[in-house]
């Protein structure tokens, strides 16, 4: 499971990370460098169901990682929730056979063909590049995870962005808390973001082909 929350950052300061957010304490952060390779079908046809497949190469980790997300919902508190599955994969496909091989291997196929009714043909439909820097919070045995991102985009100008995200219900709960308390430190600077990254990417690179809905 993945709640999340993504604003757009539109000021010129500095991009702040507060010791103490919501009573939960800063435990730690990483900065590192992302690259993802998105997949799916000529059509967009997993994006306009909601959905996203990606390899991602993180430079702080050995390996790639193969992500599923399936479709989202909109919780009360403005954030999303949606499956989230992962598997760590020794190379990034050429192509979408080779993405298949992959997606089967791990057993993540029944997922897709849940979604598109049959076994797609994939092709590999844009990459997106990221700076970023994770900073966690902990109260407990609750942990909520707040991201800085610099993302530059295969077109148009390139987006800071910051995302909230925790991985279970229990966490999930304090993400209102969290979201009052940056807008109030940020003072305007945050706005929701229209799209996620995935559609973000999408809308970007195929504006003839992608049908704008939720993310």
């Amino acid at each position: 499971m993945e709640i999340e929350l993504q604003y757009l950052y539109t000021g010129d300061g500095p991009l702040i990370v507060p010791v103490e957010l919501a009573n939960f304490a800063l435990a730690g952060s990483q900065i590192f460098d992302i690259r993802d390779s998105f997949f799916d079908t000529s059509n967009l046809d997993l994006r306009r169901a909601g959905c996203s497949l990606r390899v991602r190469r993180q430079s702080n980790l050995p390996t790639p990682i193969l992500t599923w997300k399936g479709p989202s919902t909109r919780r009360p508190d403005r954030a999303r929730e949606r499956e989230e599955l992962e598997a760590p994969v020794d190379h990034i496909p050429v192509d979408g056979v080779e993405m298949l091989e992959m997606i089967t291997a791990a057993d993540l196929l029944e997922k897709i063909t849940e979604v598109l009714g049959a076994t797609p043909t994939l092709a590999l439909i844009g990459e997106l590049e990221n700076r970023r820097s994770t900073h966690d919070y902990v109260q407990g045995l609750h942990r909520v995870e707040l991201c800085w991102d610099r993302l530059r985009f295969p077109l148009g100008p390139a987006q800071i962005r910051l995302e909230l995200e925790t991985q279970n219900d229990a966490a999930g709960r304090f993400i209102g808390a969290f979201d009052e308390e940056l807008r109030a430190l940020l003072n305007g600077d945050l706005s929701d973001a229209e799209y996620g990254k995935a559609k973000e990417l999408c809308v970007r690179l195929y504006p003839e082909l992608f049908v704008a809905k939720a993310a």
